[in-house]
């Protein structure tokens, strides 16, 4: 499992329709931007542009929700790789 940080950023309508029309529409949208690896690092290694998503209020909660999740994956015998930086200051 592969965990990391991030934030949700907004983008201009036209750009969140233009997506929006280019998938599924079952599927929600938000705009992340990862901490510490780029989309193309993230693409490269899963094939995939979506993630799973905990949201937080202060980036203290956000670090204990990934450090709580990555023990639980943990404790079930799966292999967690932390990705990225802990915030958007590289």
């Amino acid at each position: 499992m592969d965990i990391g940080r991030g934030k949700v950023v907004k983008l201009p309508e036209a750009e969140t329709q233009k997506r929006l029309d280019a998938t599924t529409p079952v599927w929600p949208i938000m705009h992340g931007v990862t901490y510490g690896v780029s989309r193309d690092q993230m693409m490269a290694r899963h094939k995939a542009n979506h993630i799973q998503v905990a949201y937080a209020k202060s980036s203290g909660a956000a670090d204990r929700c990934l450090a709580a999740k990555s023990s639980m994956a943990q404790s079930l015998g799966i292999e967690v790789h932390v990705c990225g930086t802990n915030n958007g200051l590289v």
